[in-house]
């Protein structure tokens, strides 16, 4: 992938947390004066249209973190002022771990079996939290559950620093590292954000816990999850599930932004009705797939799946010529491209499929694509009338022996 196309690809990926963590910034050090009275009220307001968006969008994973730091500033607030320090650091490591655990599943209804089992668990975990302050705080703070086991290492040797790590400071060391883990291997803009919330509980507790800084956090933290909820709600709406790039919806609102010049391509795939039916409609979702795949990175323009196995590529400005170019390399690079059908006796499993890649067990085949291109002028202004001239030059590629592109002339 381009250098261009990676830091775009990051920027989408990345900006809500990145405005959420530079938000919590500026709130703390504050280069203008900013009133905090309204904070509470705030981050009540946001945590609680987190969840509520989470619960409507059947987004567990935001839902269930919004609902338990909306929980938990709300108990704080019932407490005594003296219990609020070891209850702030214990509840904050303890919704680390779990925001680290909730990455790794799936989203699904929370007003499911599932979801009103995860909820009574998390209930659970509240009350022992509070159970576990009455009974024994102090010993849990002055603990170091790992002292024995590098008794013999000085604080100079690798692992030395163990030694001195309470459970507050293990449970957000395992929260970070297993965050980290689930958002490389799951990597999506919901679990990047869920990581950006286990680092701004990790700063609140690297700043010592005060009411100012909490305000803070829940704040951006309530921010940063009803960004993401409604991100969700967006790509829900607009991003076709199968192949992952804009739907037809995301067109018809793309095409209000064009100017006057511009180019449309229709992207067919040759015998695709042939394809599956001779090896079934999973291998027929994989060649959408890495149709769907190849346009994005080598068409040009902005990619839409259209319906079935038509694509759309629409370019901006006049260059028409260009556009055809890159369309050509598109289509090559399609024709030449080796699609493996899994073998019956290939692994399930994704990594192990990979390194077995390329020693028998599946079947190779080859795609090809038709393209036709059009492009606005003072007769076809209207993305219709493009989109109708696109279709004309695409039935002329089919009948002229398909895997080729024709532009209208």
């Amino acid at each position: 992938m381009p250098l261009i196309s990676q830091i775009l690809h990051i920027f989408r990926q990345g900006w809500v947390p990145a405005l959420a963590l530079g938000l919590a910034a500026a709130l703390y050090f504050q280069p203008v004066s900013i009133d905090l009275d309204l904070a509470p009220r705030l981050a009540m307001l946001l945590l609680g249209a987190a969840l509520a968006l989470g619960v409507y969008f059947k987004s567990s994973r935001l839902a269930f973190v919004a609902g338990q730091l909306l929980a938990g500033f709300i108990l704080l607030e019932q407490l005594p002022a003296s219990s609020r320090p070891w209850l702030t650091v214990h509840g904050l490591a303890l919704v680390s771990v779990n925001t680290a655990l909730v990455m790794g599943l799936r989203d699904r209804s929370v007003l499911s079996g599932f979801g009103l089992l995860l909820t009574a668990v998390l209930a659970g975990e509240a009350l022992g939290l509070v159970s576990l302050y009455e009974c024994c705080s102090s010993a849990l703070s002055s603990a170091r559950p790992l002292a024995a086991l590098v008794s013999g290492l000085s604080p100079g040797m690798p692992g030395g620093w163990l030694a001195g790590l309470n459970w507050a400071d293990l449970a957000f060391l395992l929260a970070v590292v297993l965050g980290v883990a689930v958002s490389m291997v799951h990597r999506d803009p919901v679990n990047l954000g869920l990581l950006s919330c286990i680092l701004l509980a990790l700063s609140v507790y690297v700043l010592g816990g005060g009411s100012r800084t909490l305000l803070i956090l829940a704040v951006c933290a309530g921010l940063l999850l009803a960004l993401l909820a409604l991100r969700s709600a967006y790509e829900l709406a607009f991003r076709d599930e199968l192949t992952g790039i804009p739907s037809r919806r995301a067109y018809s609102r793309y095409l209000l932004t064009l100017g006057r010049n511009y180019s449309i391509a229709v992207v067919d795939i040759d015998h695709f009705k042939k394809l599956n039916d001779r090896h079934g409609h999973q291998v027929g979702d994989q060649a959408l797939r890495m149709v769907a795949g190849k346009i994005a990175r080598y068409g040009g323009g902005r990619a839409f799946r259209y319906g079935g196995e038509e694509f759309v590529v629409v370019f901006r400005g006049r260059d028409g010529e260009r556009a055809e170019r890159s369309l050509e390399r598109m289509r090559d690079k399609i024709a030449a491209y080796p699609l493996r059908i899994r073998g019956a006796g290939r692994p399930a499993k994704k990594a192990k499929g990979k390194r077995l890649r390329g020693r028998g067990g599946s079947q190779a085949i080859k795609t090809s694509v038709s393209v036709g291109l059009a492009s606005a002028s003072r007769e076809m202004r209207a993305p219709d009338q493009v989109l109708a001239a696109a279709d004309k030059a695409l039935y002329r590629a089919k009948r002229g022996g398909r895997n080729r592109v024709c532009a209208h002339r």
